[in-house]
């Protein structure tokens, strides 16, 4: 799904028709405002799929590479946060040691599994975060960040209830990892 698409159902969320039509291509009133909001909106989403990948549903990858007994980070296609597998090509599990500039394992060639942090997005680009119900929590965390940097504190504290509802069920469904809710 593309990235304008979830900001127009986060716009919509906040109760911003006239940022929604100006995302979907008709004209804007002030066209200044709607280019500022639509940027802020923009950094919104970029914030929320970082959150989501780094601490509840991480991004993960799998590549095969050859290794030498040492694979550079920079042969990686995206850059690794964490690495949690190495195997064979038969998929037993081989040992391995971070390094700092790769990871240090047996020679030959081997399936890395990692995870990495998503790209900065722009509107026409794809969401990573691309399963089923993905596209309405990202809207959510959207529409929530985008009500707290604008001052609808209000509309915030409802979208914050239905966003963490929603990644908890994420999580539940996907084995994802849910934080605590602590007491202030």
């Amino acid at each position: 799904m593309k990235v304008n698409l979830i900001m127009v159902m986060a716009a919509e969320l906040c109760g911003r028709k006239d940022l929604s039509e100006y995302l979907t291509g008709k004209s804007a009133e002030n066209l200044g405002e709607a280019e500022r909001d639509t940027e802020s909106l923009l950094r919104c989403y970029n914030l929320t799929e970082n959150e989501i990948a780094l601490d509840y549903l991480p991004l993960r990858k799998t590549e095969t590479l050859v290794s030498d007994g040492k694979i550079l980070y920079t042969a990686f296609e995206k850059s690794p946060l964490e690495i949690e597998s190495v195997r064979k090509s038969d998929g037993s599990k081989l040992p391995f040691r971070i390094a700092e500039d790769g990871v240090c394992t047996q020679a030959g060639e081997v399936s890395v599994t990692y995870t990495y942090r998503p790209s900065v997005k722009a509107r026409e680009d794809e969401a990573e975060l691309d399963r089923k119900g993905d596209a309405r929590l990202m809207a959510l965390g959207t529409a929530c960040e985008f009500s707290l940097m604008n001052g609808m504190f209000d509309a915030a504290s409802l979208l914050d209830k239905r966003y963490r509802d929603a990644l908890a069920c994420a999580c539940r469904d996907r084995s994802g990892r849910m934080k605590m809710r602590s007491w202030i």
